[in-house]
């Protein structure tokens, strides 16, 4: 038997095996480090989002404007500030969250920054009137419009009954709707007035039933104008249906200012001439009377009678009054006049009545 030494059969090595063991263990080790790390870190990153406390930036107080408020975050609640300083919002805290603070009941939240800035909005100016109440500007006169010639019909009366303000109507004596249109006058609550026919300087003109004409007594002529204002009554005054002739005649207008007198009456002159005596033979008798100032519709041009309505209130700013005459005969005098009411007013013009303005200048006398 050969004593040589067999060789020794070599026998694999388990070590690399081992080594891959080894490694895999280590690698699986280190990912455990890795995501416990990664889990402490988040956690302890929602824990500061939660509370507030931010490792790399104190918690401090947002600069704003003065006259700004705090923008104002979809959701989340305000924290209270020491004062000097600005509420600060928070984000909204997830549920459940550590160390939350015990929130308000809902009967009491918890102060809210007010949305709109603390600063007031400037008061309108002293005067200043509310756009919804339009408060017309001061007074700068009295306007009374007188419409002569009612009585021939009612149709032609029913506008100026409709008007919005207040007017005075004169009606002729002895007409078929005379006295009909001084009962509608008054129930619509306008003044009314007799409208005396007395003779114009052309002798062909016909002044109409119940006129003082040339030539007459002052008997007949007291006697004319009772039996008139009887018709219609009761009146506040009288005024002259043409008349140039007669208001020119002294003898005349005294036997009609005795009347006036006798019924506690005014009279108002509607200057139909120059020539007038009335104004005179009232200062003579310490009578008050009354004058016309403009005639709205001489022309019935729309534009005409406008200009006019404007030349009373001229008139009526200086002077304190304006007495206006128009007719009712006038096609578009009571449209026109109801639509330039709102001015009229707006401007500072009140209107008002011969009544009205005979016991004003009574009182300022």
């Amino acid at each position: 038997m050969d004593n040589k030494k067999q060789p020794r059969r070599s026998t694999p090595r388990r070590k690399p095996q081992n080594r891959k063991r080894t490694k895999t263990s280590r690698k699986k080790a280190s990912a455990l480090k890795t995501n416990i790390v990664l889990l402490a870190i988040l956690f302890g990153a929602s824990a500061m989002l939660l509370t507030g406390r931010f490792l790399l930036v104190p918690p401090v107080a947002i600069e704003r404007p003065p006259e700004e408020s705090p923008a104002r975050e979809p959701s989340g609640t305000a924290v209270e500030k020491p004062s000097g300083e600005k509420p600060v919002r928070q984000p909204a805290p997830a549920r459940n969250p550590p160390e939350q603070p015990a929130a308000k009941p809902p009967e009491q939240p918890a102060a809210k920054p007010p949305e709109q800035p603390a600063r007031q909005p400037a008061p309108l100016s002293p005067g200043t009137p509310p756009p919804e109440k339009p408060v017309p500007v001061e007074p700068k006169g009295t306007l009374v419009f007188v419409f002569d010639d009612a009585g021939h019909n009612l149709t032609q009366l029913q506008p100026f009954l409709e008007l919005p303000f207040p007017c005075t109507i004169a009606v002729l004596p002895r007409l078929r709707y005379s006295a009909e249109s001084a009962r509608k006058i008054r129930s619509a609550g306008k003044e009314c007035l007799l409208h005396q026919p007395m003779q114009a300087q052309n002798l062909a003109m016909d002044p109409g039933p119940g006129a003082i004409r040339q030539g007459m007594t002052p008997d007949e002529i007291r006697v004319i104008v009772r039996e008139n204002i009887d018709e219609i009554a009761p009146v506040t005054g009288m005024n002259n249906h043409e008349g140039s002739l007669i208001t020119a005649d002294r003898t005349a207008m005294a036997a009609v200012f005795d009347i006036v007198s006798e019924r506690g009456l005014y009279f108002l002159d509607s200057r139909t001439t120059s020539d007038t005596v009335a104004p005179v033979l009232a200062r003579e008798r310490n009578m008050q009377i009354l004058e016309r100032s403009v005639f709205l519709d001489n022309s019935q041009d729309r534009n005409a009678i406008m200009d006019a309505v404007y030349s009373g209130m001229k008139i009526a700013e200086r002077r304190g009054s304006a007495i206006m005459i128009g007719h009712v005969w006038s096609n578009e005098l009571a449209q026109i006049l109801t639509e330039m009411y709102p001015e009229l007013v707006s401007q500072g013009f009140s209107l008002s009545t011969i009544a009205k303005i005979a016991a004003s200048d009574e009182g300022d006398q």
